[in-house]
């Protein structure tokens, strides 16, 4: 099948079907391909196969002729919620459980050499999801029962080798980014209206860029950095209820902004003996540009025109370790180990996102044969428990976040052409 043909087709099924959603500190997605979840997402310095366009696109360079990579990573999450002193009125059992799901960000790329000098390359991936999903009648439900973000990002790069030891890469990232977000809306008796249902839907387009340097002052050593910018998400909707009140509750256009942080990255490659190999990154990602979020009504609703959620949000530092062993000329085997802090502070933690900070255990191999490569990983996400402090205002009740965890497996496909 011509490389063209197969792209547009992948482009096109991309499009319609990504599942960019997941359980991550934040919302943020790391999984960009099979070998660097294997590898703990230390492909900062590393970036020497297509997914450079999303890791380092300064590593285009070391890749000869077209070379095309595509696959997903299943991401199944889970955690239990238990509440404290749960109000009567609630009649729900105080142990919830989010409901089982599994979801399936996928990921291409292509790149090309188009000189002695220059690379060009492409890539559809996914960087910021979420999903957090209660059943609708549990304690935390005027909160939120249900809460998802997707995203896609198709980044055209370039790269240029300045010449043996540096090489620089930029790119343009088109983000499409879309919301559902589910709570239970309390009874009204002064109005005689029972519990209802919101749902707030909504999605957008927007425009970022991003760059890359990767150093090599001698044969074994590799320095990459990486910056990718913030993206303004203008999310434009409609917010719907489940018995629709003129006046009150009724259904009509809603939409915000929400501005996704920026990201900077470094890591530092050591390729110790013709068989191992070693990467060590940071990436500091200054979520504190989710400083709130707020929703215009076009109608009002509940007698306001917007509702604003303060979240002020931490900047936080990820730090990611990855080995690679080559058994022989076909087989590599990997291992990887993440520290990745939750930027959600104690005064804003609520049941969209439950979380705290993760340890990322994983392990992959990568098989070549003629000019295919079969990379597999598999990575169990630990999440540390959680005390959430009651506001029952927002209608956060006292409560713990436990025994949440994940399971990733992530395949890859790459070929040269």
């Amino acid at each position: 099948m011509p490389v063209r043909k197969f792209f547009l087709g992948f482009l096109f099924f991309m499009l319609l079907t990504f599942s960019g959603r997941a359980d991550a500190a934040g919302f943020g997605i790391y999984e960009w391909s099979a070998r660097g979840n294997a590898l703990g997402g230390a492909m900062v310095a590393r970036a020497d196969d297509p997914s450079a366009v999303a890791f380092n696109p300064a590593g285009m360079v070391q890749l000869e002729g077209t070379q095309m990579m595509f696959g997903f990573t299943a991401i199944s999450p889970t955690a239990d919620v238990t509440g404290y002193g749960i109000p009567a009125y609630l009649m729900a059992d105080p142990f919830a459980t989010t409901v089982s799901s599994t979801f399936f960000p996928p990921h291409f790329y292509y790149t090309r050499q188009i000189s002695d000098n220059q690379w060009f390359g492409i890539g559809l991936f996914t960087r910021f999801g979420l999903g957090t999903e209660f059943e609708p009648d549990w304690f935390g439900r005027y909160n939120s029962y249900k809460g998802e973000i997707a995203s896609v990002s198709v980044n055209p790069s370039w790269a240029w080798k300045v010449n043996d030891k540096l090489s620089l890469g930029a790119g343009i990232e088109g983000m499409y980014f879309a919301i559902d977000l589910r709570k239970r809306i309390p009874p009204i008796s002064a109005y005689g209206l029972p519990e209802n249902d919101s749902q707030l839907d909504g999605d957008s387009f927007g425009w970022g860029w991003n760059l890359g340097l990767l150093f090599k002052p001698v044969e074994d050593v590799r320095f990459g950095l990486t910056y990718r910018s913030t993206i303004e998400q203008e999310v434009k909707g409609d917010i719907k209820f489940g018995n629709p009140v003129p006046g009150l509750f009724p259904n009509t256009g809603a939409g915000g902004k929400i501005t996704l942080p920026d990201l900077f990255s470094a890591g530092v490659f050591w390729q110790a003996s013709p068989k191992l190999s070693f990467e060590v990154d940071a990436v500091l990602t200054r979520w504190s540009a989710y400083d709130k979020l707020t929703i215009n009504y076009d109608d009002p609703v509940g007698g306001h025109d917007s509702t604003t959620y303060p979240k002020n949000w931490n900047d936080t530092w990820r730090y990611q370790i990855g080995i690679e062993y080559a058994m022989n000329e076909n087989l590599d085997l990997r291992v990887g180990y993440i520290i990745d802090p939750s930027p959600i502070p104690d005064s804003t933690v609520d049941y969209l996102a439950p979380t705290n900070d993760r340890k990322l255990y994983s392990i992959g191999l990568g098989y070549r044969k003629g000019d295919w490569t079969y990379d597999f990983a598999y990575t169990y996400l630990d999440i540390k428990p959680r005390e959430i402090n009651g506001r029952p205002a927002d209608f956060i009740y006292d409560s713990c976040q436990d025994n949440a965890d994940a399971h990733l497996f992530g395949i890859s496909l790459s070929r040269k052409f």
